[in-house]
């Protein structure tokens, strides 16, 4: 036996935490049926015991929390486990991380700031000042054993010490409610650092903190690029020095001519300043910059990994369009940007704009510009200035939803001469997925790459018209986002931006971070459908719920449920007082009304196909969903919130909560029944989703039950075989099928092609999720949608359960089910997940009417198997084979 994969904050050797930390840890054993009996961990400050476990009579291995003294602020600590299993075998392993600043007090710096100050920024190309670069001397005094740069800015910042960049991320501190929540980073900057003199460099743009679209406040736009950080420098000797922003840095404008990360970047390379962030360079020409306050109040350490680049992807195809534009098409729709050679003569520019699909006849074609002007300013372009030398160029500052580039100001145009580059937060592969149907996989690897896109520093809408926060989207994909890539971190940095902009009534926003825009948008629909209080739609902040609960099922993370406790609390505390308001509806009792949260305003089930038009829902159709939604979809999730919420609270040990909450949730439901089913048995809403929904989250009384799955099959069946559900009916269509005895009729949605339906997209050439699924017409003629959403992706973790056949028992799967349910058009498929404990499989396949089954169940884990002929075993820790005869 051996241990691995140790984790302090679900991460490796992290280097600074601010919060409480806790552990994980997963065995390996060749021993079948191994089971961890117990363990011992200790942790060290140095030689000093911080915190002692003792010998613990467990089998728990994954988020141990901390439970000693406070620890200090700027100290490594290491920590060793020691663990026996049920065979007598032993094994330790240890591993470090790193505090940062656990006290306000801690910082001695002030923010500093460009003292030009810019004109006001606005939406479109070239309405932004240039990017700043910030350069500081600062002089260390002999050998230095060990250097850390704590640093933030307001923009987004590339650091870098002595002409060497700290690292390869991207776009720090990234997108978060800065005026309630601020990152900063943490670089080991020892190896960087001489003897003598140094530099720090922090080269600084407009990102999402200045940006018109996604500023929390208008009144950033004419405020100037600041900067806010601390080095701190251990000798050999044992002694320390603090260099900090102090007012003594020099600033000055460099090649970046304008950036916005959504219009685009200008760079002129004859405005390069070699040398600029080294010892030897002059700067006496440079400004002054000038000092700020201290404020600290909004400061974090950033929780999870950063964005980077992730992968490349050459050029596919090169052509000119019938209206002579050259054009090259990367073959994937992706989120990143494009890294191109270039050689044009001195003064040149060369123009790259970026594009998901062309129009029918292979010209550009914006595809972005959606309803009410949204995607005004997305010009989604990159223009070079060349100094008349050969250059590689790749954006610094900015990042687009593409697949093909438009390109001018080259004469000729060498395909090999660009690359694509695809850009998403760090994340560590958890998944794999294929089958014999070359489509279904096309879909799963659609899905990844509109995951991939979407997973940039938040989880997005999509990556070129809004680049938004969109609580609805991940509140349906959470679970899925787990089971493909380790989302843990990043989505315990967007909860703690959930929790910071959640309303003093508990509301908790449409968008988060809510920013200026989605902060007017609420007015808006407050305004123009005369609700009072604050906008929460149901299904959308929900997910302040869905999200920290699909990820304890996924991961059995039971911190993350207490760390959003309260957040969830006030959240049902919100729908409480909005279903106490009372309606006037005289066809249902008060005393039922006063449970069906059936008040303010909700979007709906959304994009329902036969209830948009061009593909998406706006204008009456977005009407019409809003005044259907309050009639299943609020009343729906209202109890599903509460019910949720009582399971939460029970395992929190929070009982007097779990039985408060869990008597209102039967209150819901059972006004559910009385004042939303009509008399005859039939939902107020003739959609096909009015009936699933309820099915699926058992708010049917189980005398209607057949109908309403009568209804569903008919209405089905009425639709060609096609769904004709939206964003939340979508996610459990599948599922109800299944629960409800047609598991055929699952497998023939799953493989329609006909519009609307997934594999429709599929024969249409997408490579990515579309928004919506009427994006491009059969003919080909693409609509004024977005084609890179994860939303309607959800369906992977259907495919996940049901023909990869890996079914959670227990939260992270300390105990699962291996169930394949095979359809006769697949004959062969293969899941891997990476859980918590191990990496877990299921392969199958089957010819001549015999079914082989191979599993792999990681140690600590135990795993029922389930054949299609009703075979089933229960199996421990081991790899083994089972046949069926079907």
């Amino acid at each position: 036996m051996k241990l691995y994969d140790l984790k302090t904050n679900h991460e490796k050797e992290l280097l600074g935490i601010d919060t409480k930390p806790y552990f994980s840890w997963k065995l390996q054993s060749d021993v079948e049926n191994t089971v961890q009996k117990s363990f011992r961990l200790v942790l060290k400050d140095k030689d000093n015991t911080v915190w002692d476990t003792g010998l613990c009579e467990s089998d728990r291995s994954v988020f141990i929390p901390y439970a000693g003294i406070p620890l200090k602020s700027r100290t490594r600590y290491t920590w060793n486990v020691t663990v026996t299993d049920n065979h007598g075998n032993t094994a330790e392993a240890e591993t470090w991380f790193e505090t940062a600043f656990l006290y306000p007090e801690d910082w001695k710096a002030v923010w500093v700031e460009n003292p030009a100050k810019p004109s006001k920024r606005k939406k479109g190309f070239g309405n932004q000042p240039p990017a700043t670069l910030f350069r500081r001397v600062f002089s260390t005094k002999g050998k230095v054993s060990s250097a850390r740069l704590y640093a933030t800015c307001r923009g987004i910042y590339e650091a870098s010490v002595n002409g060497t960049e700290t690292d390869n991320r991207l776009f720090a501190p990234e997108y978060t409610s800065y005026d309630k929540y601020h990152c900063y980073q943490v670089y080991d900057i020892t190896d960087l650092i001489r003897e003598g003199e140094n530099v720090l460099g922090m080269h600084v743009g407009d990102g999402w903190y200045f940006c018109p679209v996604t500023t929390m406040d208008k009144k950033t736009a004419a405020q100037p690029h600041a900067i806010f950080y601390q080095i701190e420098v251990t000798y050999a000797d044992g002694s320390s020095e603090i260099f900090a922003s102090d007012g003594s840095e020099k600033c000055t404008s460099g090649p970046v001519c304008f950036s916005d990360l959504f219009a685009g970047e200008q760079y002129d390379a004859n405005r390069e300043i070699p040398g600029w962030d080294t010892p030897a360079f002059d700067d006496r020409d440079w400004q002054s910059v000038r000092t700020g306050k201290k404020d600290v109040r909004a400061l974090a350490v950033q929780t999870g990994r950063p964005v980077k680049a992730v992968c490349e992807i050459p050029a596919k195809k090169y052509y000119v369009s019938p209206k002579g534009e050259h054009i090259i098409d990367f073959g994937q729709v992706l989120a990143g940007h494009v890294r191109f050679k270039v050689n044009v003569p001195k003064g040149a520019a060369v123009t790259l704009e970026h594009f998901e699909i062309p129009d029918t006849e292979g010209n550009y074609f914006n595809n972005i510009l959606g309803m009410a002007g949204i995607g005004e300013g997305v010009d989604q372009k990159v223009v070079y200035i060349s100094d008349g030398r050969e250059a590689v160029y790749e954006a610094k500052f900015s990042f687009h939803g593409f697949r093909y580039i438009r390109i001018s100001g080259l004469d000729t145009v060498n395909p090999d001469d660009f690359t694509a580059v695809a850009v998403s937060t760090e994340k560590d592969e958890t998944g794999t997925f294929t089958t014999s149907d070359a489509r279904i996989n096309r879909l799963y690897e659609n899905t990844r790459w509109s995951q991939r896109s979407n997973m940039l520093s938040i989880p997005t809408d999509c990556p070129q018209r809004e680049k938004a926060g969109w609580t609805g989207d991940i509140g349906i994909y959470a679970a899925t986002s787990l089971q493909n890539e380790d989302t843990t971190g990043l989505l315990t940095r967007w909860l703690k931006n959930v929790t910071a902009d959640q309303k003093d009534d508990g509301a908790v926003p449409m968008v988060v971070p809510e920013n200026q825009q989605y902060k007017d948008l609420g007015r808006m629909l407050k305004m123009v459908g005369g609700f009072k209080g604050s906008v929460g739609p149901a299904g959308w902040g929900d997910a302040c719920i869905l999200v920290p609960l699909a990820m304890y099922e996924q991961t059995g993370n039971l911190e993350i449920l207490r760390d959003q406790y309260e957040t969830m609390k006030r959240w049902c505390d919100f729908i409480l007082t909005c279903a106490s308001k009372y309606r006037g509806n005289k066809k249902i009792p008060r005393e039922v009304d006063r449970y069906l949260w059936n008040t303010g305003f909700h979007y709906g089930e959304w994009l329902i196909p036969s209830r948009t038009k061009d593909g998406i829902g706006g204008g009456s159709d977005m009407k019409r969903s809003i005044d259907e939604g309050k009639k299943y979809i609020s009343p729906t999730y209202g109890y599903l919130s509460m019910k949720n919420f009582a399971m939460i609270s029970e395992l929190l040990d929070e009982k007097e909560n779990a039985a408060y909450y869990k008597d209102k949730a039967e209150k819901m439901r059972d006004a559910f029944a009385k004042g939303i089913i009509t008399e005859d048995g039939k939902m107020p809403v003739d959609v096909m989703g009015a009936y699933i929904i309820p099915l699926h989250y058992g708010l049917v009384p189980d005398q209607l039950k057949d109908a309403f799955v009568s209804e569903m099959i008919t209405k089905i069946d009425e639709n060609n075989g096609c769904l004709d559900t939206g964003f939340l009916g979508t996610p459990v269509i599948l599922d109800t099928l299944c629960e409800n005895g047609y598991q055929k009729k699952a497998y023939d949605i799953l493989f329609q092609d006909q519009c609307p339906s997934w594999l429709y997209e599929v024969d249409h050439g997408a490579t990515t999720i579309w928004e919506s699924w009427i994006s491009a017409k059969p003919d080909g003629t693409p609509l004024a949608v977005s084609l890179n959403h994860y939303a309607f992706g959800c369906v992977d973790d259907w495919m996940f359960r049901n023909i990869g056949g890996i079914v959670p028992e227990k939260a992270g799967y300390k105990s699962f089910r291996v169930e394949p349910r095979p359809d006769p058009r697949i004959t062969s498929a293969a899941r891997s997940f990476e859980s918590e404990y191990g990496t877990i499989m299921s392969e199958w396949k089957c010819e001549n009417g015999t079914f082989t089954l191979n599993v792999t169940i990681p140690a600590n884990t135990e795993a029922e198997i389930v054949l299609p002929d009703g075979n089933r075993c229960h199996k421990g820790s081991g790899s083994y084979t089972f046949t069926a005869h079907i």
